[in-house]
Parts: C-alpha cells; structure tokens; sequence
C-alpha cells in the first residue's frame, strides 16, 4: 500500500471514528470516568504534541531496543491519533515490551480522559514498561500488569473501546476470540505485524476479514502493517 493510500485510509478511519465515538460504558477494574484529564502540559519543539519527558523516555527506549521489541514512530503516531479520534476511555494493550507502544496510547488518552492497561508477559519487561511509563509522566493513566494475558485478562472487570494486540503472532486468533465479547460495539480492535508476519496469523487475518458482525482495513503507517476492525454489533 503507498503512502498516499496510507493517508486516505487514516482519514477515513479518523471521520468514521468521529461519528463512532461512545457515550458512557463500563471500565476495567481500578479505572475511574475521567480519569487521566489534565491541563495543558509542556510540548517538545521537535515532536509537537508530545511532552519532552515523554519523548525522552520513548527516544531512550529505542536506543536501547535491540531486539526490535517496540513498534515504529509512525505506528506510535497512529495509534495515538486512532485513540483520539475514537474518544477511546478503556483500553488493553497485549504485549507492553518495554512501553514505548504504551506511552504513545496514553498521550492520546491524556486527550480523551481515558485509562490504559497494558499486560507484558515477561516480568523484567512489565517492570521496565511500568518505570518507563512512569518516567514518561503517565502512571496517572496506565498500568502496567505482569503475567499471562490469558490468565489476566479474564480477572479485569468490564468492556473495552479499544484493544491493541502485540504479542506472539500464533496467538493473535485466540486473542480475538477472548475479546470479541467484551469489546463495545464500534469499538476499535488493533493489531500489529500483519503484513511483516502474516504468514504466522492467517486464521486471525481470516477472521477478521470474513467476520460479517466485523470492518477490516489493513493499513502501513510503518513498515511491519497494522490491522484496524471495528466491531459492527
């Protein structure tokens, strides 16, 4: 897809997600309405939109990610602009790494007055996501769990507006089939690595284009592909 495509395909899902935004909705366990508003916070002159502290700790994280574990600048960017067109207010994020994913959905949430939890499997990641994300000026809006999605997604209470799955890419299918249920109808379903692993997730990449309760474009802010479906019904 080229980068004109690209662009007129954000846009679009920008509009639709505009007229889509929710009204209310439950939340997951430990996360208030309106959590996350906040007045207006110092920007970096190089990154508009995004607090130096911030940007900091997200520059460091790529310095030091040598096993390629965050998505790109240009994924970090979409995400935050699907966040806030969307009005998202809760989100799960699959696969936290080290948080760089994770900074970038809760600036948008800063926005939205929204919550973030993010699950990491491996416990030195989780705790370096979580400094990180602290580091970063936004422990007020995320945090970060430790362990097996599979394990502690079914203990947080309530439905999502907006899932961003980034975990072992075999597990993609199932990770759909256990949030289906509780994501809120026109509610977002994000997912990483389509077009660079696709052949490691081809019943997912089928699910979500045949589902008919399911809209589905795949789209290449960056390199590696980024599935966007809203949930119909």
């Amino acid at each position: 897809m080229n980068v004109v495509r690209c662009l007129q395909m954000v846009g679009v899902l920008t509009v639709a997600a505009l007229w889509l935004s929710p009204a209310g909705g439950s939340v997951l366990a430990g996360q208030a309405e309106g959590a996350g508003q906040a007045g207006p916070v110092a920007q970096s002159a190089s990154h508009p939109g995004v607090p130096p502290e911030s940007l900091k700790v997200m520059q460091q994280i790529k310095a030091a990610d040598k096993d390629l574990m965050a998505v790109s600048e240009e994924d970090g960017r979409f995400l935050r602009a699907m966040v806030v067109s969307r009005g998202a207010k809760q989100v799960l994020e699959i696969g936290a790494a080290d948080g760089y994913s994770a900074i970038w959905i809760g600036l948008g949430l800063r926005d939205t007055g929204g919550r973030l939890t993010t699950i990491e499997y491996d416990p030195a990641r989780a705790r370096g996501a979580a400094d990180n994300i602290r580091r970063a000026g936004l422990a007020d809006i995320v945090t970060v769990i430790p362990g097996d999605a599979f394990v502690q997604i079914p203990k947080l209470a309530g439905t999502v507006d907006f899932v961003f799955l980034d975990a072992w890419k075999r597990d993609y299918k199932r990770f759909l089939d256990l949030m289906l249920p509780r994501l809120e109808p026109r509610g977002l379903f994000l997912a990483h690595n389509v077009v660079n692993k696709e052949s490691e997730m081809r019943d997912f990449l089928d699910a979500i284009q045949s589902d008919t309760r399911l809209l589905t474009s795949i789209v290449k802010p960056g390199s590696e592909g980024m599935s966007v479906t809203v949930k119909l019904r």
